[in-house]
């Protein structure tokens, strides 16, 4: 599987060259998981799967746009905004593609999902926003070629609220490679904070290097192509 990372920047103002996108992943020239750029459908893809409704991964939310077109939509919930979403209940398959999604905790009213995508023996995940993920639905996974995640915080600990027994928010990087290395030889770093754009582009990503110990650490930009 190949998969292209359109865009690599969060929901933020601050932009650099090479990371002035919002979320996107094109797999194999066929899929689209997350659209925070309409400029993605120039990709004419045959599918698109949102991992939640955030408008950094969805750009029509803003303008409160209907999103009707004319190929396979799926998404974690339903949405007024796209009236002919198929709504996520378990592992489907798109394109010879298997899905399988994985609960993920970030937003406080919006339902969130990471999808293992799994073809030829070959294992990517991708994990959305994420404040945490339950190590229950981590275990048993099989080995993953390939993790894609967000580096919205570098801090460890990120940014986390609560509110009553819920929490919300973006964990920070340390929390995720700690959470997601056991069960990944790659892990490729997107969706980057304000942190990120402090200092020149390079010396952010040698920040996530830094970290690196037994699990590859990659810290995308904008068109990165990853083969697994």
């Amino acid at each position: 599987m190949k998969i292209k990372i359109l865009g690599t920047r969060g929901k933020i103002e601050p932009k650099a060259e090479g990371h002035s996108r919002h979320t996107g992943y094109l797999l194999d020239e066929k899929i689209l998981i997350d659209l925070g750029e309409e400029a993605y459908l120039e990709h004419h893809p045959e599918a698109i799967i949102f991992t939640h409704f955030h408008p950094d991964h969805a750009f029509f939310v803003p303008e409160k746009e209907k999103f009707t077109p004319k190929i396979a939509l799926f998404g974690p919930e339903a949405h007024e905004l796209i009236p002919n979403l198929n709504v996520i209940s378990g592992k489907f398959e798109v394109e010879g593609y298997s899905f399988t999604p994985i609960p993920v905790i970030h937003a406080l009213k919006l339902k969130s999902l990471g999808y293992l995508i799994e073809k030829d023996g070959k294992r990517i995940f991708i994990t959305g926003d994420v404040a945490w993920i339950e190590k229950a639905h981590l275990a048993g996974l099989p080995p993953i070629d390939l993790v894609i995640t967000e580096a919205t915080f570098m801090k460890k600990g990120g940014r986390i609220n609560r509110k009553k027994d819920k929490i919300f928010g973006h964990t920070g990087v340390p929390d995720l490679i700690r959470l997601l290395s056991p069960h990944a030889k790659k892990i490729a770093f997107c969706h980057y904070g304000e942190w990120f754009f402090e200092n020149p582009s390079e010396e952010s990503r040698k920040k996530i290097k830094a970290l690196e110990e037994e699990v590859e650490l990659i810290p995308a930009h904008d068109g990165m192509e990853l083969e697994v």
